[in-house]
């Protein structure tokens, strides 16, 4: 066996780590791929919080049909629609300040944009004995950030909404 001397061996030197340089790259790649996970995210949440808002106004509506229909404390009931919030209210006409009122407002990112009733108005009040609908119409909800992303809610004559 020959022997080695140190003047024939190779001297190699390995780096070891990262370098900043490719540090910053892959923080950069990173940072894009948050960004876009972020705002695809924050863009259906706000999708789901229309379809969540458009679901609460139409249980209220349906609430206050159903009040009147087992004719609760004798009266009618109906609901008046406001930008940010629904109020259900006793009585053939709202009043803003009645104690018996129950508002539902909407999450901030949703709004109410337009009211298309029959008679004109805000609100509508359901018939006893029938549920029928004072006003038929509709109702849009679209988010506050972008109306062109909104839902319609349908008052039939019979009162019920969809």
């Amino acid at each position: 066996m020959p022997f080695l001397r140190a003047s024939n061996l190779e001297l190699r030197t390995y780096k070891r780590g990262f370098t900043l340089l490719e540090m910053l790259l892959a923080l950069g790649i990173l940072a894009i791929i948050s960004v876009i996970s972020v705002t695809s995210l924050s863009s259906a949440n706000k999708d789901k919080a229309l379809a969540i808002e458009a679901d609460k106004v139409v249980s209220l509506i349906t609430k206050a049909r159903s009040l009147t229909l087992e004719a609760k404390d004798g009266s009618v009931y109906g609901v008046h629609f406001e930008e940010t919030k629904a109020v259900l209210f006793k009585g053939s006409s709202y009043s803003a300040g009645a104690s018996t009122n129950q508002s539902q407002g909407l999450n901030g990112v949703v709004k109410i944009s337009a009211i298309s009733l029959s008679g004109g108005g805000a609100e509508v009040v359901f018939k006893k004995l029938t549920g029928a609908a004072t006003q038929t119409g509709t109702v849009r909800l679209s988010l506050a950030s972008n109306v062109n992303a909104s839902t319609t809610i349908t008052i039939a004559a019979t009162g019920t909404a969809y």
